[in-house]
């Protein structure tokens, strides 16, 4: 595949920075190796419908890293992480956080527990579980999610991985953000503070509190 052929940390580091996101010459490196990984394993394992490194880029690393901003504390979990999207690209971009990618799906799990390995990423384990069955010692302080089920399931399969100030950090469809408002008693949608790039997807921050 010639475009697979030209995957380049400069390339990778020229697009991201054409929308708005700013990588380190070896943040853009590791991104590049993760990049070419996963159209590789891709062939076999049909981790993403996403084939060209551009589409790859504009999609996939951009809408995962738009999320660094609101990253909140030490300890993240990707519920859902299928390709490692968002949770590999953010854990290469924030080494001082500890990501749990959790996935149910075998051929993925291998996937995740080799690009950890390949990409160097000691800040990053792999969880082979279905995120409502996850037992946690300690709720974690930010959780990713795509929309990988209806507003309120998605909520409810969050829930325990979530303690009071953890929040919850969605890729959702833009017509879907207004269904998390009032959702439970125990959400509340937040603002997003920082004007970041344009994205098919749309960002929802909830942070669970008592009730």
């Amino acid at each position: 595949m010639a475009d697979a052929d030209n995957i380049s940390a400069k390339r990778i580091k020229r697009r991201l920075g054409a929308a708005g996101i700013a990588v380190d010459a070896a943040q853009s490196e590791v991104l590049a190796r993760f990049v070419e990984m996963l159209l590789r394993w891709n062939k076999v394992y049909n981790l993403t419908g996403v084939r060209g490194v551009d589409e790859i880029v504009d999609r996939h690393l951009v809408e995962s890293l738009a999320l660094r901003p609101y990253l909140h504390g030490a300890t993240v979990a990707d519920v859902g992480s299928g390709g490692g999207l968002p949770g590999l690209p953010l854990a290469i971009a924030e080494p001082g956080r500890h990501f749990t990618l959790i996935e149910s799906r075998a051929k993925r799990v291998r996937f995740l527990r080799q690009a950890a390995i390949e990409l160097g990423l000691a800040n990053t384990a792999v969880a082979h579980s279905r995120a409502e069955h996850l037992r946690v010692e300690q709720p974690f302080a930010t959780v990713l999610a795509r929309a990988v089920a209806p507003p309120a399931e998605l909520l409810a399969i969050c829930r325990p991985l979530m303690a009071p100030g953890s929040i919850l950090l969605l890729l959702t469809a833009p017509h879907l953000h207004e269904e998390f408002r009032d959702l439970a008693a125990d959400f509340v949608l937040q603002p997003l503070a920082a004007a970041g790039p344009a994205l098919k997807s749309s960002i929802v921050l909830l942070e669970r509190i008592n009730v």
